[in-house]
C-alpha cells in the first residue's frame, strides 16, 4: 500500500491545485445563489468576479507552473482571496448587527453566516501553502490548514445548529466529528506517524465523509418536509446542503494532504519509510 502510495505522490500537486480550483467554483456558485436573494446589494458582486479569476489563476498555475509571470499571478490572486474573505466575513458581522444592542445570538447565529466567507482565505491560504512548501514542510503546514478547515466548519455546524435548540440530538455529531478530525490533523502535523496512526487517521477522516453526506441527506429531507414544490429560500437559509458536504470536502483534503511527497530518496531510505510505516 505504501508503495501505491508513492506512486501516486507524484500527481500530488496537481491533486492539490484541482481540488482548490474545485472549491472555489463551488464556493462561487454557491455565492451566487445566496446573493441573487438580495440582487446584489453593494459589496455582494465581489466574491462572484473573483471566483472565475481564481479558478483561472489555479488553471494557470496548473498548465504553466514553471512560468515566472503566471506564478506571481497566481500569487497575487490567492493574496486578494485572503483579502476577500476577511472583508466578507466582516461584512457579514455589521451587516448582522442591527443596532449597538444587537445580542451576540443574533449577531452569529442569525442573518449572514459569518463562517462561509472566510472560506475564500481559506481556500487561498491552501493554494499558496501548496505551491510554496515541498517535502515533510508542505505536509505538516497543509494538515495545519485542514485542521484549522475543520475547526470552522464545526463553528458553521455549531451556529447553523445552535437555530434549532440541538434538536434533534444528533445535530451535535458534525460537531463531535469536526472537533475529533480538526485534533487529529493538529497531531498528524506534528508528529512522524506510524502506520497504526495512519489508519486510525484515515478512518477518522472516513467518518467524517459518512458524516457529511449523511448530513447532505437530512438538509435535503428537512427542506422538503411540508412542502408540494421545492422552496428554494429553504435550501439557502433553512438547511444550506452546501454545509454538510464541506465535511466531506475537508476529509478528501485531508486525505490528499498526508499522501507522500515526490522526491526522490534514495533505496536506503525508501526501504527505512516502508518499513517505519
Amino acid at each position: 500500500m505504501i508503495e501505491r502510495l508513492y506512486r501516486l505522490a507524484t500527481y500530488k500537486s496537481p491533486l492539490l491545485l484541482g481540488m482548490m480550483g474545485l472549491n472555489f467554483l463551488l464556493t462561487g456558485i454557491d455565492v451566487l445563489i445566496a446573493h441573487s436573494q438580495n440582487s446584489f446589494f453593494r459589496w455582494e458582486l465581489i466574491p462572484l468576479i473573483f471566483s472565475p479569476l481564481a479558478v483561472l489563476a489555479i488553471l494557470g498555475q496548473l498548465i504553466f507552473s514553471r512560468n515566472a509571470v503566471i506564478k506571481r499571478v497566481f500569487q497575487a490572486v490567492m493574496w486578494i482571496g485572503v483579502i476577500v474573505g476577511v472583508m466578507g466575513t466582516f461584512f457579514h458581522l455589521t451587516g448582522n448587527a442591527t443596532s449597538s444592542r444587537e445580542s451576540y445570538y443574533n449577531l452569529l447565529i442569525t442573518g449572514s453566516p459569518v463562517a462561509a466567507p472566510i472560506a475564500f482565505a481559506g481556500i487561498s491560504c491552501y493554494a499558496l501553502a501548496s505551491e510554496h512548501y515541498r517535502g515533510s514542510s508542505r505536509r505538516s503546514k497543509l494538515l495545519i490548514l485542514v485542521g484549522l478547515a475543520f475547526l470552522g466548519a464545526v463553528l458553521a455546524a455549531y451556529f447553523d445548529h445552535a437555530r434549532l435548540g440541538f434538536k434533534p440530538i444528533y445535530t451535535l455529531i458534525p460537531i463531535l466529528s469536526g472537533t475529533l478530525a480538526a485534533l487529529s490533523c493538529f497531531y498528524m502535523a506534528n508528529s512522524q506517524a506510524t502506520h497504526l496512526e495512519n489508519y486510525s487517521f484515515i478512518s477518522i477522516l472516513g467518518l467524517n465523509m459518512i458524516v457529511g453526506m449523511l448530513g447532505f441527506g437530512f438538509h435535503v429531507l428537512g427542506n422538503l418536509t411540508g412542502t408540494q414544490t421545492i422552496v428554494w429560500a429553504r435550501f439557502l437559509y433553512r438547511n444550506p446542503i452546501m454545509g454538510p458536504l464541506l465535511f466531506c470536502n475537508l476529509a478528501l483534503l485531508g486525505g490528499i494532504s498526508i499522501l507522500p511527497e515526490s522526491q526522490r530518496l534514495s533505496e536506503n531510505d525508501h526501504l527505512e519509510s516502508i518499513h517505519s510505516a
